[in-house]
């Protein structure tokens, strides 16, 4: 890994440890939507909170607040735990960023026990990686100096590139083909690649106050499920904000949003300039965020690296999951971005990756937070599986559990943590009526063959698959970016 300020690696104390294997606990439960033996005859495998999230719940009335886009004026219903008056009754509110099933919350991965070694001459990342380092050096920062309050404790990271932490982690998938079969894929975490990339996780703190504090619990499972597989292809760099928490975005604590939001972003801004000072050295960095996340490195981009050119170089891409990124009807630039453009192409590099998955059979509705038109700009998508356009095949990694095969024995033979159902969910851009522009998700569902038949994910009705929006993608991101990366070093060579 590289260096940052230390010049030293930290490993993390036992509370941090402690906090993972919670969450671990958690994981172990996985997907139990669909358990049955049988394929269950629904066609939506529902998703339910935990009693302990329903028990944080306030009033049962809406909560209106404002939009979550510094520069909009509207304000958009965010519903309540306890706002049951629209949910199937198996469907509690969405937490952001966990993957909800049965009685369980997929919070973390669970980690690979086994030491993980690069089979000789497989490891497309890593021949990248010492194929570009001599050309990668070290440059002048983009910023001028500057030193954080918060940001110069490695304590106040998830992960960062010169810490010991679940970013280091191995986190292996198996794809299982239409027969059953599941094949093991080989996962090798990147020795010193030659990008960084920069996390933002979405709504994810328990703590009962309107914004977190600066110690993260399930903030890092929720870093494990999101972003640490990108250890494959970059150096993770993911900082502990001052999020609006679960009980502050759904109305269940006092607290004035606007004020909030404002406390988070600075916290973003601040690490990202603590980063960029300190740590970047002139390296290629890949922004990836979801839903709360992406709505503050949107701001990120918009006001701090899009008109900096210093800072605007080094961006390989940003992916911004599960937001409303703007751009000007009929253009890849001009709403959120001046500069930096949609991505158009897998070997395109200082554009923007986003979108927010829906099932194509239940589309945004007037009302939707996600994918939302402006007055005068288009809500953003750009599809993973084919950023030129057009429908596409989706490569996922999915907490592996009883609803992936109906089949015990075959369900035994798979025994990683993270499943990727080739051929299974397919997706394309679409545009409502109303001029909501989103991912539309399609299941191609087999009932003759032992795969599942369906993927869980829905919740709050119009949130359409916003739990899942990384699970569903991840495995056609982790291969963008590499792509990306690889194009961006050849430019700069």
């Amino acid at each position: 890994m590289g260096t940052g300020t230390s010049g030293a690696r930290h490993r993390r104390g036992c509370t941090r440890r402690v906090a993972v294997g919670t969450g671990l606990a958690l994981a172990v439960a996985l997907l139990t939507a669909c358990t049955s033996d049988s394929k269950p005859a629904s066609t939506s495998p529902q998703v339910a909170g935990p009693a302990t999230t329903a028990s944080a719940a306030g009033s049962a009335e809406p909560t209106t607040a404002t939009d979550l886009d510094a520069g909009s004026e509207t304000t958009t219903t965010v519903p309540t735990s306890d706002d049951r008056s629209h949910v199937p009754p198996s469907t509690g509110a969405i937490d952001p960023g966990m993957t909800r099933s049965g009685e369980s919350v997929v919070t973390a991965l669970p980690r690979d026990s086994t030491e993980t070694t690069e089979p000789s001459g497989t490891s497309e990342t890593t021949s990248t990686a010492e194929s570009t380092e001599a050309s990668t050096t070290s440059l002048a920062p983009a910023i001028p100096p500057y030193t954080s309050a918060i940001y110069s404790d490695p304590s106040h990271w998830v992960c960062r590139g010169d810490m010991d932490d679940v970013c280091d982690e191995s986190y292996p998938l198996s794809k299982v083909a239409t027969d059953g079969a599941a094949t093991a894929v080989p996962y090798v975490v990147a020795n010193d690649p030659p990008i960084d990339c920069f996390y933002v996780y979405p709504t994810s703190s328990a703590d009962a106050t309107f914004n977190s504090d600066l110690t993260a619990d399930s903030e890092i499972g929720v870093t494990t499920l999101q972003a640490a597989r990108f250890n494959q292809v970059c150096r993770m760099y993911a900082p502990t904000y001052r999020s609006v928490t679960i009980a502050g975005l759904f109305g269940n604590t006092a607290g004035n949003f606007a004020d909030g939001w404002a406390l988070a972003y600075s916290d973003v801004l601040d690490a990202w300039k603590s980063y960029l000072a300190n740590d970047n050295d002139g390296r290629p960095v890949v922004l990836i965020s979801h839903s709360q996340g992406s709505f503050h490195l949107t701001r990120l981009l918009r006001e701090e690296i899009d008109p900096n050119p210093a800072e605007r170089d080094l961006v390989v891409s940003a992916i911004l999951a599960g937001t409303s990124f703007q751009v000007a009807k009929g253009s890849d630039v001009g709403g959120d971005t001046q500069h930096m453009p949609l991505c158009r192409s897998n070997d395109q590099f200082g554009c923007v990756v986003t979108f927010q998955s829906y099932r194509d059979s239940d589309p945004p509705e007037p009302g939707a937070l996600f994918g939302k038109p402006g007055a005068t700009t288009a809500s953003a998508c750009t599809n993973p599986a084919a950023l030129a356009g057009g429908p596409g095949t989706l490569d996922n990694s999915f907490p592996n559990g009883e609803w992936v095969l109906d089949d015990p024995a075959k369900r035994a033979a798979v025994t990683t943590g993270l499943v990727d159902l080739p051929g299974l969910v397919t997706s394309e851009c679409k545009v409502t009526a109303e001029g909501y522009n989103y991912l539309a998700i399609t299941v191609n569902a087999d009932p003759a063959d032992p795969r599942a038949d369906d993927i869980p994910g829905d919740g709050t009705p119009n949130w359409g698959l916003h739990t899942v929006d990384m699970n569903v993608t991840q495995e056609t991101l982790i291969d963008i970016v590499r792509h990306q990366s690889a194009a961006f070093l050849a430019a700069h060579g």
